[in-house]
């Protein structure tokens, strides 16, 4: 099962799962109240980035909450995820994941 197969039909815990299991280590809590989604989102590409350094052929994804900040930080990080290979998932509060896409694909 690859991390693209859970976002198509699977909730955040099962992407959590995934990826605890797959990637140890790997896992970035973002708090409920994050005051902070700048932090967040650099602490999460910093690990995603040695994620990619140590397993250079696996895939590496971000899971990130579903709201406006994390996707315009995702946006504004659009070429340095496509150049190193990063996905970016956003989870919705029902649970559901959605892959993001650039808007010119």
């Amino acid at each position: 099962m690859t991390v693209t197969d859970i976002a198509t039909w699977g909730t955040a815990d099962h992407v959590r799962a995934a990826l605890e299991r797959q990637l140890e280590g790997a896992l970035v809590e973002v708090p409920k109240d994050d005051e902070a989604p700048r932090w967040a989102f650099s602490e999460a590409l910093r690990r995603s980035l040695m994620l990619r350094q140590k397993h250079p052929f696996d895939v590496v994804a971000l899971g990130l909450p579903d709201l406006l900040r994390y996707r315009d930080l995702v946006a504004g990080s659009e070429v340095t995820l496509r150049a190193t290979n990063i996905e970016a998932y956003f989870i919705r509060q029902d649970g559901s994941a959605e892959q993001y896409r650039p808007e010119a694909e």
